[in-house]
Formats: C-alpha cells, sequence, structure tokens
C-alpha cells in the first residue's frame, strides 16, 4: 500500500512540475513576480528576489521529484539505478522550452535541474 500511495504522489508531483515548468513565459513570469512580492521581506531588490526564486525553484521541484521517486523505487524494491530518469528529464524538461510561447531553452536552467536531482539522489542515499 505505502508503495502505491508514495507511487501516486510521484506521479502527482512530476505532473505538478511538468504543468509549471510549460506555462508561457507571461504566466510563469507573473506567477514568480506574485510569489516574490509576498516574500519581499527576503530582499528589498524585487528583481534580485525574483530571480532568485526563479533558480532555486529549478533545484526545488527537480529534489522532490528525485526523492519521491526514489522512495517509490525503494518501496517497490526496483533498483535505484531508474533515478537516471529524473537525470534525463532534467534535459527534456528544457528542451521542449523552445516549443512553448516566451519560454527557451536554457544550459544554466538544465544544471539547476541537475543540482536538484543530485540533492534528492543523495537524500535517498542517506535514508
Amino acid at each position: 500500500m505505502a508503495f502505491y500511495g508514495c507511487l501516486f504522489l510521484t506521479i502527482l508531483w512530476f505532473l505538478f512540475m511538468t504543468y509549471l515548468s510549460h506555462q508561457d513565459g507571461e504566466h510563469t513570469g507573473r506567477v514568480s513576480l506574485e510569489l516574490a512580492e509576498h516574500l519581499r521581506f527576503l530582499d528589498a531588490d524585487m528583481n534580485d528576489l525574483n530571480g532568485k526564486l526563479r533558480r532555486a525553484a529549478h533545484i526545488v521541484v527537480f529534489a522532490v521529484f528525485t526523492l519521491l521517486l526514489g522512495l517509490t523505487l525503494r518501496l517497490g524494491g526496483l533498483p535505484l539505478g531508474w533515478l537516471l530518469v529524473a537525470a534525463v528529464w532534467s534535459y527534456v524538461d528544457e528542451a521542449t522550452k523552445p516549443w512553448i510561447q516566451g519560454r527557451h531553452f536554457s544550459w544554466f536552467d538544465v544544471g539547476l535541474n541537475l543540482v536538484g536531482t543530485l540533492l534528492g539522489g543523495v537524500m535517498i542515499w542517506i535514508l
């Protein structure tokens, strides 16, 4: 039962992160600015804060995805080598951006995604 619950959460998170990642440039910019507005107390410079939040989002969503995927694999008795799916998605997620209005491919963002994947993998290894 725990396996199926974790699998459900992993799929749900994957869909959520992919939805966020594949919104048009205008919408994703508006959402991040609204979040920065709510967190204004962290940094007086809204543009700086917005940039930091956007970079952190890549790391956080991929770390959570990798952690959930790793837990699902462990609970299912499957090899952790399947965590490479998260690393591959780190690239594919960015490679599909040019098809979305106002978005573009960024190697820097691929790197941030991979950092998140690595952090999630380390958390699985520690657990």
